[in-house]
């Protein structure tokens, strides 16, 4: 029988030589509230799970009373359900916050939550209610990068955290999150100088150089400008730095950068009454988004990136028509409204409702 959260904490604190409010002490705690986890009448909160493991030296998984394969099976099969074609994204959250329950200290298992509250956002639904969705990922996005030390999985879950705070115009954390990657420079010069030969030398300095471009642009969303058309010309200014950069025509792996311009770009100009440079900006979001909700499960989404290029689109992280929904949600804003009835307007959002894209299960 697998021990309670409360005996193994008693077991623990015996082997240690403490007393309860010996324990207590070193946690800031009352000894009542040791008394009453030893004999099951509550659990600690979860901000005390962390000073647990360290004071007694063993893993959550000890902690829990938790046999890791268990663990790992459960989550297999749970997913495997998750993945049926007639499960719902409502039904696999809830699926995910029951085992959650059972493990809760499990960073896949929050990953998985996360990922499932983007999913069920809809542009369809409420915009509270949309933005909800993204505020609760966000949540658990937090917790993953506050308590894993997994390398990818917590690249995984910069990557969607950063997608999430940029699409709830949250700029102080998409400034936050972009820069938790480090150096990445001094990174990929070490990568350099273990290249041997010039063309492959040349071709990741050229993939440097794309990065800061990219990174020019991330910056460029999260500054603040005196006014709007310094804003419009900076943004302006960037898209065309990135047209130099892949001038190739090759711009696949960094589409979703350009939909960030242009999203924000496309909200200027109709505040500013620009409509003709409004409807170009749209459709050259409309070409990206495109590229995106074409991409076959199990294809690199950045086939020409080496430093990205492990990221491919799975069951897990593949969002039917992601980018159609996003434009579509965009162009649910108020500062569209003026122009909300017009031929032009109207032939637009059909084009985009009815923009071909691959249906995943």
């Amino acid at each position: 029988m697998t021990a309670t959260i409360g005996q193994t904490i008693k077991k623990l604190r015996r082997e240690n030589g403490w007393t309860q409010e010996e324990l207590a002490a070193k946690l800031n705690i009352s000894a009542q509230a040791v008394s009453k986890w030893e004999t099951d009448l509550c659990s600690p909160d979860i901000s005390q799970i962390v000073p647990l493991t360290t004071l007694f030296g063993v893993s959550a998984d000890v902690l829990f009373g938790i046999a890791p394969d268990a663990m790992e099976a459960d989550i297999e099969e749970t997913r495997r359900i998750c993945d049926l074609p007639e499960t719902t994204n409502e039904q696999a959250l809830s699926l995910w916050e029951e085992l959650y329950r059972r493990y809760p200290h499990s960073n896949r298992i929050r990953f998985e939550i996360a990922r499932t509250h983007e999913f069920i956002a809809s542009a369809d639904e409420p915009r509270e209610i949309f933005l909800e969705h993204f505020r609760n990922a966000a949540v658990y996005y937090e917790k993953i990068l506050d308590d894993s030390t997994d390398h990818e999985l917590r690249s995984k879950t910069i990557y969607f955290l950063h997608n999430v705070y940029n699409l709830l115009g949250d700029r102080e954390n998409v400034l936050r999150i972009a820069n938790m990657g480090g150096d990445w420079g001094t990174l990929k010069a070490e990568m350099l100088s273990q290249i041997k030969g010039y063309e492959e030398k040349t071709l990741w300095c050229q993939e440097v150089f794309r990065y800061y471009g990219e990174g020019a642009a991330w910056a460029l969303i999260g500054m603040d400008f005196p006014d709007e058309s310094a804003k419009i010309f900076a943004y302006e200014t960037a898209v065309k730095i990135l047209d130099l950069v892949y001038c190739d025509g090759n711009k696949a792996w960094i589409s979703y950068v350009y939909a960030a311009l242009y999203n924000g770009l496309s909200e200027m100009y109709a505040r500013a009454e620009t409509y003709d440079e409004m409807y170009a900006v749209l459709e050259k979001w409309y070409d990206v988004s495109l590229f995106e909700d074409n991409l076959p499960l199990g294809e690199y989404r950045y086939p020409g990136n080496p430093f990205l290029n492990q990221i491919t689109y799975t069951h897990d992280c593949a969002t039917s028509h992601g980018e159609r929904e996003c434009m579509l949600f965009h162009l649910e804003n108020s500062v569209f409204d003026p122009i909300r009835n017009t031929e032009r307007f109207t032939e637009l959002l059909e084009k985009i409702k009815s923009m071909p894209g691959i249906e995943y299960p």
